[in-house]
Parts: structure tokens; C-alpha cells; sequence
């Protein structure tokens, strides 16, 4: 009997080694969301500020998208309670929709802060593969994955 036990455990460990990593970072997990679908996560206001960006995402249950791109017009630090000048502030707004968990985005409308400037939408959607971890988001682009923290 003892040998049985033996051979089973030994199974059990071979079997769950070759199940991969155990790595819980898969956007579609229920352990990872807190049981919480993925798109019900995505809602709400996310905020990145690194070397590259300082924007703030926010997606709401509707369907509805908006970016706000801060950046200083005196190459200064960026004050997002600040109105132009020294803050540009550039807003993008449209739609989402979320396929399991890729996320497309279709601008419509683009403002600026800075009467001169004149924005045109991008040229084409932005599609690219999400993932959610507590308070992180991650938008895996071609170049590089860009995180966001949620903020509400």
C-alpha cells in the first residue's frame, strides 16, 4: 500500500510540473480578478506617470473611453492640477469594447487645452491585449507593455 502512495505522489508532482508556471498573472483568472470579469475591472480611472507619459485613463461601464495627456509647455514638471500654461493638456475620447481580453479603442473627439494647437484623431484603433492585477493595468503594446495604476 505503501508503494501505491508512493507512486501516487510521485504522479501528482510530475502531473502538476507539467502543468507550467505557477505564475497567476492571466488576465482571465478568477484568482488573479477576485472573481470579478475582466471588464468590470477595466472600469474605473487609471493613471500613468513615467519617464515617457503622464496620462490618466477612464473607462466607464457604458462603453466610453476618455485619455487626458498632460504634458509641460516649459519642459518642467507636469502639474495635472495645472491649467495651460504650463500644463497642455490633451484629450482624446470615443469608445471601447473588450473581446476576452483584448481591448479596442475607437477615438472620435480630440481637444487641447492650447488654443493653438490643433489635434487630429489617430489614424486607426488602438488594439492591444490587457491584463489586470489588483490595482494594475497592463497594455501590452507592440513596443513594450506601459502600467497604470487605478486611482478610483
Amino acid at each position: 500500500m505503501a508503494a501505491i502512495k508512493h507512486i501516487s505522489v510521485i504522479l501528482i508532482a510530475v502531473w502538476i510540473n507539467a502543468c507550467g508556471e505557477f505564475d497567476r498573472d492571466n488576465p482571465m483568472d478568477p484568482v488573479v480578478s477576485d472573481g470579478v470579469d475582466l471588464r468590470q475591472s477595466l472600469v474605473g480611472t487609471w493613471s500613468r506617470d513615467d519617464a515617457e507619459k503622464n496620462e490618466v485613463y477612464f473607462f466607464t461601464s457604458n462603453g466610453r473611453v476618455e485619455l487626458r495627456d498632460y504634458t509641460s509647455t516649459d519642459d518642467g514638471p507636469v502639474d495635472r492640477n495645472a491649467s495651460f500654461p504650463p500644463t497642455r493638456i490633451r484629450s482624446f475620447s470615443g469608445s471601447y469594447s473588450l473581446v476576452g481580453n483584448v481591448l479596442r479603442i475607437t477615438f472620435t473627439l480630440a481637444q487641447s487645452s492650447d488654443p493653438n494647437e490643433r489635434l487630429s484623431l489617430p489614424s486607426s484603433d488602438k488594439i492591444v491585449e490587457i491584463a489586470i492585477s489588483g490595482s494594475r493595468l497592463i497594455l501590452r503594446e507592440r513596443d513594450g507593455n506601459r502600467h497604470y495604476t487605478r486611482i478610483n
